[in-house]
């Protein structure tokens, strides 16, 4: 649903009648930031119910885990929930498992969630005018839907191998 919604922000923005209105252009960057970040979190609270599913029988515990993340960051928010349900040793193995079949990727994923969670805070806790104001970067819907596309590949190469390690508990 996220992958058609971004592409409608990106024909919009890219719409003649649209394109030269800059107020509505930036509009939509910050819609297509918001959209992605939604998606992610509903991602991740996908994945830890999946391991949840697997290896607990607690679904008021695992409630409360997913109530108390509040963002998608790989440290802050989702490897935390991650050691919540299938502790430390579990998260540190998923880690290192993902460092070796797919080098590169767990470090690209941090630093695209970080840059996507900091763009997150700053559009959805200011208005366009204060967005403006701080000179705010707005990206075209379709630098967006890049990294929709590298997130994609790079959560399903994470899947794997999360469920691979959570079957070994």
């Amino acid at each position: 649903m996220v992958a058609a919604t971004l592409e409608m922000l990106d024909c919009w923005y890219v719409d003649p009648a649209v394109s030269q209105d800059n107020d509505k252009t930036m509009l939509l960057s910050k819609l297509a930031i918001l959209e992605l970040s939604g998606w992610l979190e509903e991602e991740f609270d996908r994945l830890i119910k999946n391991v949840a599913d697997k290896k607990l029988n607690d679904p008021k515990f695992l409630k409360e885990v997913i109530k108390d993340s509040n963002g998608f960051k790989y440290d802050t928010h989702w490897r935390n929930m991650l050691r919540k349900v299938v502790g430390e040793v579990v998260a540190k193995r998923v880690d290192l498992a993902m460092e070796k079949t797919h080098p590169t990727e767990l470090g690209q994923l941090k630093a695209l969630l970080d840059q996507l969670f900091l763009a997150r805070c700053n559009f959805a806790h200011a208005n366009l005018i204060a967005n403006i104001a701080t000179q705010q970067k707005f990206n075209a819907p379709s630098f967006t839907r890049g990294q929709y596309s590298q997130l994609t590949s790079i959560l399903s190469h994470y899947e794997t191998i999360l469920m691979v390690e959570v079957q070994k508990i």
